[in-house]
């Protein structure tokens, strides 16, 4: 592959986005999934080149479709403005995320990321049966006039209320319930939800895992919702937090076969406001600072995946894979935002502990993910030794210290390998690798890797091989 070919475009000059309301929510959508899932306004190949739709995720299995309408409320009567209002910007977005699913499920391989469709994007579409496809319309406009109508200190967000369908909406001032008429989930957020929803979960996985619960609650069939706003909804899950810290949830709904009708489920207004004012979620909010060094290092190489100057270690030598670099950077991405605290501190160890010796390793197995663990590895240069032969040497350790992680370590299935220089070196560069463990090792083999990484001065006597 040549350095024109490898030279990919998703990450476009600025933040991308064609108007200033859709550059806004690139940014705050790129902050949250990264620039290597992120892609400002895609197009088809329909009618040369038609957009698809504003902001498109695919992450894993989970594509998001973010449509954005910035509509100004019109004046007059709240029983004229609103209905048109509702159209412009909830219903016309919910029809667009619709059709833009429905592209997405009949052609995967027609999406591209230029208009003149010369560019595909740089990772496929899901396969059919594995693909989640979440939709989000961003509405811009209602605030005010949102405010003046409920009045009492009203946040100004758009009130949840899933007993309302269809053209239901036209009868409801500024209430959102089922636009499409209970068809297909769309997830509304206005001008304050949006930066409420994407600041507090910015990771892909706690931003995904909230919409997923959050489509699967409203969507209960014994229950109907009212949330004054998204805020309220999020701080009822964020304030139910699941045990040993694996994340959030709603909580429990009442057993459908023992209610004689449908029960309403009432959230409390201005649950996120008392929220925010708590001090341990002043203290949690303080504690994540360092695990954006974790989003740091992802996007850092992913700046040199961009410029075809990044390599990757594989057992197949492919250094310029695309597929190789995303799978190696998805699984970093996937840890959830708290996770990240604990592996930034851990490699952050790494990077500024002074130690003897020529190298330094630490073996990190998050807990709410048994299966795989973190390698993290720094080794010193010799002044005499070159730095393309420097990092040949790294390369090689780096798989070694892998394989004994795989020795020594009961259940792993991927190992997931970060070596560098340490921070006070004059110029720190990475090596990544992921390692999928399918094959079994017998008690000879076990012995065998453990002699060869004895002779390459990587297995140390007071290690036990499991």
């Amino acid at each position: 592959m040549t350095a024109e070919e490898g030279h990919y475009i998703w990450q476009q000059e600025g933040e991308g986005g064609a108007t200033d309301s859709e550059i806004y929510l690139s940014k705050l959508a790129r902050r949250a999934f990264l620039n290597f899932w992120s892609y400002s306004n895609p197009h088809t190949d329909e009618s040369g080149g038609r957009e698809l739709c504003d902001f498109l995720v695919v992450f894993g299995n989970d594509i998001i479709i973010f449509s954005d309408k910035a509509c100004k409320f019109p004046s007059g009567a709240i029983e004229v403005a609103w209905p048109r209002w509702y159209r412009s910007a909830v219903l016309k977005s919910a029809g667009q995320l619709k059709g833009a699913a429905s592209f997405i499920e009949r052609f995967p391989d027609r999406i591209f990321l230029d208009p003149e469709c010369k560019q595909p994007l740089p990772i496929p579409i899901p396969p059919p049966g594995k693909r989640k496809i979440h939709l989000v319309a961003v509405t811009r406009g209602s605030g005010e006039a949102c405010r003046k109508y409920f009045g009492h200190g009203s946040s100004s967000s758009l009130v949840i209320n899933t007993s309302i369908a269809g053209r239901d909406h036209e009868r409801n001032p500024f209430m959102i319930g089922w636009p499409l008429n209970r068809e297909t989930f769309v997830h509304v957020l206005d001008e304050l939800t949006l930066d409420i929803v994407l600041n507090e979960l910015d990771s892909a996985s706690d931003l995904i895992d909230y919409l997923e619960k959050k489509e699967a609650y409203l969507s209960s069939t014994c229950a109907d919702f009212y949330f004054t706003g998204e805020e309220d909804l999020l701080a009822s899950y964020i304030s139910n937090p699941l045990p040993d810290f694996n994340g959030f949830s709603f909580k429990p709904l009442p057993d459908a076969g023992l209610l004689k009708e449908k029960c309403l489920v009432i959230g409390s207004e201005g649950d996120w406001i008392r929220l925010c004012e708590t001090p341990t979620y002043g203290e949690f909010k303080k504690s994540k600072e360092i695990s954006y060094e974790w989003d740091r290092l992802i996007e850092h190489q992913t700046t040199h995946i961009i410029k075809n100057t990044a390599g990757i270690i594989s057992k197949h030598d492919s250094v310029t894979d695309i597929g190789a670099h995303e799978a190696v950077l998805r699984a970093m991405a996937e840890e959830p935002r708290m996770f990240r605290t604990e592996i930034a501190k851990a490699h952050q160890s790494i990077l500024t502990r002074k130690f003897d010796g020529d190298r330094l390793s630490a073996t990190v197995v998050l807990p709410h993910r048994p299966g795989r663990a973190y390698v993290l590895m720094v080794l010193k240069r010799p002044h005499d030794v070159d730095y393309d032969l420097y990092r040949d040497l790294r390369r090689n350790s780096l798989v070694g210290f892998c394989r004994a992680s795989r020795l020594r370590l009961a259940g792993i299935k991927e190992i997931v390998g970060i070596a560098s220089e340490q921070s006070d070196s004059s110029g720190v560069t990475q090596d990544f690798i992921l390692m999928k463990l399918n094959e079994h090792l017998s008690r000879d083999d076990k012995a065998k890797e453990v002699a060869d990484l004895r002779q390459a001065g990587i297995w140390k006597d007071s290690w036990t091989c499991v």
